[in-house]
């Protein structure tokens, strides 16, 4: 995708509220000539018709002679008035000009527009019927009044631009508001950049975007950036703690490994003193590779790059042939009762079978000697769940938010077996599956391991 060409908001922003403005205050500038126009021509028009409208109650007829009464104005606020025949002859009064005396009288239009070497002049014929006081025979005559379009608009003209110049002034307003408060506008993502920018160079995610901006927005895309950050420091923080715990756990086998190679290139003399020294190096060997390979099965899992071979099998039997093979069971001569329900569901195999047995094989590690375990599988509505209860040491709420997290053990002296992989290694499985895993926990008491997962209908949707 081609890349525009980079602005600043402030621009973008004032550009464009510009332009709308603009084409707004040419609009205006059209309606308001266009219409100004029609209600002047409107006035003049019923000017001028007022004007006449009475006049002939002093004009009478006697002896088929006109007589002008004394009350009769010719010339009135820039209206002149002519008394024409019914030819269209000139009786009494006088045009403006000579020009005007060569047009009839328009029998269908009475109000006219017409050009002359003087300008424009306005003419409105009003046509009268009055009878002969003596012989009372009819006469038709015509009231010319004419008047210069220039007198009549001046005042009118002069309104219009009155309005053009305030909205003119009233635009310039509008640019200045908007150049204002776009700037305004971007103070505060000015100030947001700035401080993200600190971050960034500084590297220090601690510090945090603190400022009052005065938008809803702003403040929710700080809210957001000030969350982002805080995942971004948690993430770090277990990325360096993840880098630490790896480096920890692999640096003891891969010590002893070498110090039984240097020890047997110095003082191994005997086949019993190889044999140990081999005895130790492969036990060593085993516990770096299940590091490794519960490291690779994670790093699967997150990636999403385990295939996910469901098949239809029978849960409980997968739950009673693990407890069977765990050596713990008997070393510390605990009972494990079971209350399992007879229920298949479409799993991974594999994976589930690794998530049960870290679950059972952590309940054995923290309870007692000679304490029992209890196990629960049942179904409810579409849901499948089994229970691990044992009496052991239990958790205190800290330790229960991070017993997911990578090589994180609630023993800080790391003398407990195990490198911290299992419980994360179940979640994500557990996850893969559909299904959520919460945990119970009273510290001296004991805990409780949940398992909810889809029943036998919604787990055939993952195959």
């Amino acid at each position: 995708m081609k890349k525009g060409k980079k602005v600043s908001i402030t621009h973008y922003i004032s550009c464009r509220f510009i332009g709308i403005i603009v084409i707004m205050y040419i609009i205006i500038i059209f309606f308001i000539t266009y219409f100004s126009n029609q209600t002047i021509l409107r006035d003049i028009r019923h000017q001028i018709g007022q004007e006449s409208r009475y006049d002939f109650l002093n004009i009478d007829i006697k002896n088929e002679k006109l007589i002008i009464g004394k009350n009769f104005i010719f010339k009135e606020n820039h209206i002149q008035k002519i008394i024409l025949d019914y030819s269209g002859k000139q009786l009494y009064g006088s045009y403006p000009i000579k020009d005007l005396e060569n047009y009839p009288i328009n029998n269908k239009k009475r109000f006219r527009q017409v050009k002359t070497s003087d300008g424009y002049y306005y003419i409105f014929d009003r046509r009268i019927i009055k009878s002969d006081l003596v012989t009372k025979k009819r006469t038709l005559f015509t009231l010319r009044s004419v008047g210069k379009k220039s007198d009549f608009t001046s005042e009118y003209q002069a309104l219009k631009y009155v309005a053009y110049v305030f909205i003119c002034f009233l635009t310039l307003v509008a640019i200045v508001l908007i150049r204002i408060v776009s700037f305004k506008l971007t103070i505060p993502m000015k100030e947001i950049k700035s401080i993200a920018d600190k971050i960034g160079t500084a590297a220090d995610l601690t510090k945090r975007i603190y400022y009052a901006a005065p938008f809803k927005e702003l403040d929710s895309m700080i809210c957001a950036n000030n969350r982002m950050i805080d995942r971004i420091e948690d993430l770090f923080n277990q990325q360096k703690q993840f880098t630490s715990d790896v480096a920890h756990e692999l640096r003891t086998p891969t010590s002893v490994i070498l110090a039984e190679c240097q020890y047997l290139k110095k003082y191994g003399r005997t086949i019993d003193d190889y044999k140990e020294a081999l005895d130790t190096i492969e036990r060593q060997s085993s516990t770096t590779n299940e590091i490794i390979n519960q490291l690779l099965q994670l790093s699967r899992l997150d990636q999403g790059r385990i295939k996910t071979n469901f098949e239809y099998a029978n849960f409980k039997l997968l739950i009673e042939s693990i407890c069977e093979s765990d050596p713990l069971c008997e070393q510390k001569k605990i009972t494990i009762h079971q209350n399992l329900e007879d229920i298949s569901i479409y799993m991974n195999v594999g994976l589930m079978s690794i998530a049960i047995k870290n679950l059972v094989n952590n309940s054995l590690k923290y309870s007692p000697y000679y304490s029992p375990v209890e196990l629960r599988l049942w179904k409810t509505g579409e849901k499948i769940f089994f229970e691990i209860e044992d009496y052991g040491c239990g958790m205190n709420e800290e330790v229960q938010k991070h017993i997911y997290d990578r090589f994180y053990r609630a023993d800080k002296s790391r003398n407990t077996e195990g490198f911290g992989l299992g419980l994360s290694l179940v979640h994500k499985i557990i996850e893969l599956h559909k299904g959520t895993i919460r945990v119970q926990s009273e510290l001296g008491v004991g805990s409780i391991f949940t398992l909810s997962l889809p029943s036998d209908k919604s787990s055939r949707q993952l195959n």
